[in-house]
């Protein structure tokens, strides 16, 4: 199903996907929360046997399927980097059947798309890591959330080809990423994540007031946004 997995398509787009505790029966409950302990301390095996006790107290729940695709996914980076390519393809597999089982079951699941476009990253697949972005627009067009999380798959992979030496594609990719948040914002002017995201966006560019403007916006739609106050201080230096 993949190429070999390559440490040039890491990203920060999911470097450490983000686990789920969903709120479901005690002992499933109980088993998430040791699996992403363990998990918080890079013990993949022993997070996997958790997960894996969660789904079997509760079958089906999409959010532990996430959390064991998220898992595997990160154990084959883990193996990646320490030269196991058929460890880490064997880990990738598993991750994107996972993700897939979560995505059947909730089809508008952000960290499962955004693992899913990581993990097609990871494996010097973007075309198939933006058509998942892209089905899941068309899937939900009124939503602003898989533009938001497209936007985001533009600007990072921009950086990559930026990397790579390819500047023609990173401008136009930055180009788009900006495009989609400002369609979002035509329609939600008031999105703290897509102006948070255009935030960064333009801070990476090199435009420190648009990007502290961007994030003045955003946090005066969601105050809670702390870590911005911290950003905005450091550009208005």
């Amino acid at each position: 199903m993949f190429g070999t997995p390559s440490v040039t398509f890491r990203l920060s787009f999911t470097l450490i996907p983000v686990l789920v505790l969903a709120l479901s029966g005690c002992a499933s409950q109980s088993k998430t929360a040791e699996g992403i302990r363990y998990y918080g301390q890079a013990k993949y095996d022993v997070a996997m046997l958790a997960f894996q006790e969660a789904l079997k107290a509760k079958p089906n729940d999409f959010d532990t399927e996430y959390n064991i695709a998220a898992t595997y996914h990160q154990s084959g980076r883990v193996s990646l980097q320490s030269g196991q390519a058929a460890a880490a393809q064997q880990q990738y597999d598993q991750a994107l059947q996972y993700y897939r089982l979560c995505l059947a079951k909730k089809p508008n699941h952000t960290d499962a798309h955004r693992g899913l476009a990581a993990l097609y990253l990871d494996c010097k697949n973007p075309q198939e890591a933006f058509q998942v972005m892209t089905d899941w627009v068309k899937a939900d067009p009124v939503s602003a959330e898989p533009k938001i999380e497209l936007a985001r798959l533009y600007q990072e992979y921009s950086q990559i080809c930026q990397v790579q030496g390819r500047t023609s594609d990173a401008s136009d990719l930055r180009a788009a990423a900006e495009k989609t948040l400002q369609d979002v914002l035509a329609a939600e002017p008031a999105n703290y994540r897509a102006l948070r995201a255009l935030g960064y966006l333009k801070e990476q560019s090199g435009d420190r007031s648009g990007a502290a403007a961007c994030y003045q916006r955003s946090l005066q739609a969601n105050p809670a946004q702390k870590d911005l106050e911290v950003r905005i201080a450091a550009l208005s230096l």
